[in-house]
């Protein structure tokens, strides 16, 4: 006779959610090496540069595994349309806004802001009166608020005050961003969503790149050493494609709002590979860092009455 697992105790759902948490903890681990990466590519590469190569080589990895897992024929015009409009518009923008935040910042400063990300798309279901701002939401905010101040107040001077704004602003795109993407393209996988519209991000960082190398000469350096061709695989291909592959498969074992928990811990992995690559490890960051991780958890509670 088959003993019966106790309720809440099922086995499966367990090595769902360990399955499902390590997934995270890798997504978040590949996407925060992809900062000191593109620090050290930002020594020798321009970023529209940067940011062109980057979407080149995350769409050799991501067109092919679409091909072969679904049939593109069923998609419209009408779909293609509207996912490169959202790509062009806001993770093209996006992406260049946050790269140049990080040529006037340093990594950690960026994945710092980053991590608010899931509190910008909530100031946007308020705007758009699809949520309600609460004391919990008010609370989690000023946390952030008061833990990103803390961590960069100490060194701040105009080219980071111009980096933060610029990363501030890449992380509102990138939320109006996803939540149109969702709302606009219902319909199909998120492969596919990912795909097109990384295809519209790369259409407006050709034109931004094709623009600069009109007017300023901007250009490939003039030699990719292997130091550089490794940062930049680590940039594109893990910290982009393969970490947005383990993120959705987190997603789909222990749901979207545990698997953006594990975004707050990013900033502490930057800090640990920064300083692991031989650079200072500062106590007003940490703090800083703790106190934005404590303010976007809280935030990310419901925020509906």
């Amino acid at each position: 006779m088959n003993a019966i697992a106790p309720l809440g105790h099922d086995p499966k759902l367990k090595t769902s959610q360990v399955s499902g948490n390590l997934f995270a903890i890798g997504s978040m681990v590949l996407w925060a090496a992809g900062f000191p990466a593109a620090e050290a590519l930002l020594d020798n590469w321009h970023p529209f540069v940067l940011i062109f190569a980057r979407l080149v080589l995350t769409l050799l990895v991501l067109y092919p595994v679409w091909i072969l897992t679904e049939n593109q024929k069923r998609f419209s015009k009408n779909t293609w349309r509207i996912g490169l409009r959202i790509g062009f518009f806001g993770f093209g923008v996006g992406t260049v806004l946050l790269l140049l935040g990080q040529w006037y910042t340093n990594p950690v400063t960026v994945a710092l802001i980053s991590t608010t990300t899931p509190i910008m798309a909530t100031i946007i279901e308020v705007a758009k009166g699809q949520r309600k701002v609460t004391a919990t939401f008010a609370l989690g905010l000023l946390a952030s608020v008061v833990g990103g101040c803390f961590a960069v107040g100490l060194t701040m001077n105009f080219d980071l005050g111009f980096g933060i704004i610029l990363s501030v602003l890449a992380c509102f795109i990138f939320a109006w961003a996803s939540d149109a993407s969702i709302f606009q393209l219902p319909d199909i996988s998120t492969l596919a969503r990912t795909t097109i519209t990384f295809v519209g991000a790369f259409l407006f960082c050709s034109l931004t790149l094709l623009i600069f190398w009109f007017f300023t000469g901007t250009s490939f350096p003039a030699e990719i050493s292997i130091h550089d061709t490794g940062n930049l695989l680590i940039y594109s291909i893990f910290a982009m494609a393969i970490s947005q592959v383990f993120f959705l498969s987190s997603v789909a074992r222990i749901g979207i709002a545990l698997t953006s928990l594990h975004m707050n811990v990013a900033p502490f992995y930057v800090m640990f590979l920064v300083v692991f690559a031989g650079g200072e490890w500062e106590m007003n960051i940490v703090i800083g860092a703790t106190l934005v991780a404590f303010g976007v958890g809280i935030a990310q509670r419901k925020t509906v009455d």
